[in-house]
């Protein structure tokens, strides 16, 4: 590493050390679980339910201070999972977080994201969640994660957003022309934290006037958001690159909903000319059209994965087997006011401005048939869907499936199972 590498580092390292973040108090905040520690999901949508958590090795690379690790713990106790961090501050914390909830499957172990390898490990599915932007180099971060996965596994990551975060990093460029290097960090945070709240209304910042950090005014959050030693911001564009500089390969992103262009243009001469576009020239396209995207959550894996083959093109789908997942609400699905025969499903996890889905009365009734023994070509024979489904031909069924199908996965709603 050189000397630049490593004075960030430690500079990083300090910070996390005196400020560890998220600030919880361990005797009193329940652990919080993120959707990549739902490790049941991530077996459905990686490797098609051929996996179980239960024979999951895990790790976390940066767990800081616990709360989504303990989650995951107590969520999955027959999961062994490693949580790795470089602020012996934080793991403290995390320590604590675990004995106060008894849970028994964790071990920790304080090293940088570099340090990997030392562990003599390796491991199915790693999370990595608001960590690599940290690095002064990310693609060597992401690399050491690579060393210790195994070559049919994969990462879940989340990396800050460059244009939803805009405002933060306008404000962090004010403070850095503000205050001299050497300014002890605890004389910048009233100051910073006056900043944020008294920006004009039409200032990007002004979006985030409500976010956690700047409304419990704690130290370590708004040292995390206005006052970080190191923070980088990605776009689609860097993602892929850093990706590819790591020796690993872009796999998919969580919620792919929000990187498809045509689920924000309507008009068809528009759409027409992204049709030759490659795949990360729409997700570029779509990013900075939605332009509000503060984080991105999405897969690596090695060159060597496999991914399921669960393809539901030219009726394919008819094989398949399919779950409803827990990203949409679909026990409160309710009537499109003013819109006969249209409904809505809203979203139960929220990410990045994810909207309601939109459906019709047939496809509600197509969706509220699936469950995981059904092949879904069963479904559209039952009586109850022939009867209402608008389509005669078996070509026309297969198009108007597969295009519900494709919108469903878009938005995170269903994962397709090999049998």
């Amino acid at each position: 590493m050189t000397d630049f590498s490593q004075t960030i580092s430690q500079q990083v390292r300090n910070q996390y050390v005196q400020y560890p973040y998220p600030d919880i108090d361990p005797g009193r905040q329940s652990p919080q679980l993120l959707v990549s520690g739902h490790l049941s999901l991530m077996c459905d949508i990686l490797w098609a339910g051929k996996r179980t958590p239960g024979r999951l090795r895990v790790l976390d690379a940066g767990c800081g201070t616990g709360s989504p690790l303990v989650a995951m713990a107590l969520a999955y106790p027959n999961v062994d999972i490693v949580g790795v961090d470089f602020s012996e501050t934080s793991l403290s914390k995390a320590r604590q977080l675990a004995q106060r909830h008894e849970v028994q499957n964790v071990r920790f172990y304080n090293l940088a994201i570099e340090q990997l390898p030392e562990l003599g490990m390796t491991f199915d599915f790693v999370v990595s969640s608001g960590v690599l932007h940290h690095l002064p180099k990310p693609a060597r971060g992401l690399k050491a994660i690579a060393d210790v996965l195994d070559p049919q596994g994969a990462v879940s990551i989340m990396v800050y957003g460059r244009y939803g975060r805009l405002g933060i990093y306008m404000l962090q460029e004010a403070l850095r022309t503000i205050f001299k290097p050497e300014k002890p960090t605890r004389e910048k945070i009233p100051f910073a934290l006056r900043l944020a709240h008294q920006v004009p209304p039409e200032h990007p910042m002004a979006l985030r006037s409500k976010g956690m950090e700047l409304q419990e005014g704690k130290d370590a959050g708004i040292v995390d958001l206005l006052l970080h030693a190191n923070d980088i911001p990605f776009d689609v564009s860097a993602i892929y690159q850093m990706c590819q500089d790591s020796g690993m390969r872009f796999y998919r992103w969580l919620f792919p909903f929000i990187y498809e262009p045509d689920n924000y243009f309507k008009d068809s001469m528009i759409l027409k000319s992204l049709e030759n576009l490659s795949s990360q020239q729409k997700h570029e396209i779509a990013e900075l059209v939605h332009g509000r995207n503060s984080k991105h959550s999405f897969f690596a894996v090695k060159p060597e994965f496999s991914p399921p083959a669960v393809d539901i093109s030219n009726g394919n789908w008819r094989k398949l087997h399919a779950r409803l997942t827990a990203c949409l609400a679909w026990n409160r699905t309710v009537p499109v006011p003013g819109q006969k025969g249209k409904f809505i499903i809203p979203p139960a996890i929220i990410q990045d401005a994810w909207g309601p889905l939109e459906i019709s009365h047939w496809q509600l009734m197509f969706l509220s048939h699936i469950i995981p023994e059904n092949p879904l070509g069963r479904i559209v024979q039952m009586p109850a869907i022939r009867k209402i489904i608008p389509f005669k031909s078996r070509a026309a069924v297969d198009n108007a499936v597969e295009k519900l199908l494709k919108k469903i996965l878009d938005n995170l709603g269903i994962v397709l199972l090999e049998r």
